[in-house]
C-alpha cells in the first residue's frame, strides 16, 4: 500500500472500534500513535521529494520551451535563405520539443496534484494524532471499561469528536480525487497530442513564410 493509502486508512479508521478489538488497551493504543507517527514521518519526507521533483519537472518544460523558441528562429533564417528542406528539418525538430513539452507539463501537473493530496492528507493525519493523544489516558481508561462491561457506548463522545477529522478528509479526497485529476490530465493529453499531428510540417512551413511575408 503506498503512502495515500495508509494516510487514508488510519485518517477514516474508526478509533472505537479499533480500541474495542484490542487485547491490551494500554500498550496497543500506543502502538497506534506510534504507526499513525511513523506515517506521519514517511508522508513529510514525500512531500519534501515532491517539491524537489516539481522543480526538477518545472525546470524541464521551461528548457523544452526555450528549445522551441530556439528551433522556430532555426526555421525562419532557412525559409529566408530560401531553404525549404532546411526550415521543414527545424519545424520536425520543433514539433518534436512541443510534443515533449505536452508529456513533460503533464507530468509536471501530476506532481503537483499528487503534492497537493499528499499535503493535505499530512495535515489530516497530524490532527488525527494529536486528538488520539489528547484522549490517550481517557481512552486507555474507556477501553478498560468497555472491556469490564462489554460495552461501546463509552467510546461515543470520541466519535463526535472526530466529526472534525472526517471534514477534513472531505477536504483531502486522498486517492479517489487524484484519480479524477490524473484522468483529465490524460484526456487533456490526448486532445493536444491530436491538435498537434493534424498539423503537418508542411502546413508549418507554409504558415511561416505566410507570417514572414505579412
Amino acid at each position: 500500500m503506498g503512502i495515500l493509502g495508509r494516510i487514508s486508512t488510519l485518517v477514516k479508521s474508526n478509533v472505537s472500534d479499533l480500541i474495542d478489538s484490542m487485547q491490551d488497551p494500554a500498550k496497543e493504543i500506543d502502538q497506534l500513535i506510534r504507526d499513525m507517527e511513523d506515517s506521519a514521518r514517511s508522508a513529510r519526507s514525500e512531500v519534501a521529494q515532491c517539491l524537489a521533483d516539481e522543480k526538477r519537472m518545472g525546470k524541464r518544460v521551461d528548457d523544452l520551451a526555450e528549445e522551441i523558441k530556439s528551433w522556430e528562429a532555426h526555421a525562419v533564417r532557412a525559409v529566408q535563405a530560401g531553404d525549404d528542406a532546411l526550415a521543414k528539418e527545424a519545424l520536425r525538430r520543433k514539433a518534436e520539443r512541443q510534443a515533449d513539452r505536452i508529456e513533460a507539463e503533464k507530468a509536471l501537473s501530476d506532481q503537483r496534484a499528487y503534492s497537493v493530496q499528499l499535503g493535505a492528507g499530512l495535515k489530516a493525519l497530524e490532527a488525527r494524532v494529536q486528538d488520539v493523544k489528547l484522549r490517550q489516558g481517557t481512552l486507555r481508561e474507556k477501553a478498560r471499561a468497555a472491556k469490564r462491561s462489554g460495552k461501546t457506548a463509552a467510546f461515543e463522545d470520541f466519535d463526535r469528536m472526530s466529526g472534525k477529522i472526517d471534514a477534513l478528509e472531505a477536504e483531502v479526497g486522498l486517492t479517489d480525487e487524484l484519480k479524477g485529476q490524473t484522468t483529465a490530465s490524460i484526456e487533456a493529453e490526448r486532445k493536444l497530442r491530436e491538435m498537434s499531428e493534424q498539423k503537418s510540417v508542411d502546413d508549418a512551413l507554409a504558415d511561416l513564410k505566410k507570417k514572414l511575408g505579412g
